[in-house]
């Protein structure tokens, strides 16, 4: 899990009510918030290598007029 401040993939789109693959599909076509990818190789096992700051994820909500279900 990450800190309050870094979403992975699986906690926004918990937050949104969407699938992660709908996520996943808005970072390809470069229409969902913008995003960090950060190198596996010095992360464990497990850990998301794609995060969200909470501050992207605030303007990218106030800019497309999105509530948060949580």
């Amino acid at each position: 899990m990450t800190d309050s401040t870094q979403f992975s993939t699986n906690e926004l789109a918990a937050r949104w009510g969407l699938k992660p693959s709908a996520l996943r599909h808005h970072r390809s076509k470069g229409t969902g918030p913008v995003y960090q990818r950060l190198d596996r190789a010095y992360l464990p096992l497990g850990s998301p290598y794609v995060i969200y700051q909470l501050q992207d994820i605030l303007a990218f909500e106030a800019a497309h007029n999105i509530t948060p279900l949580n």
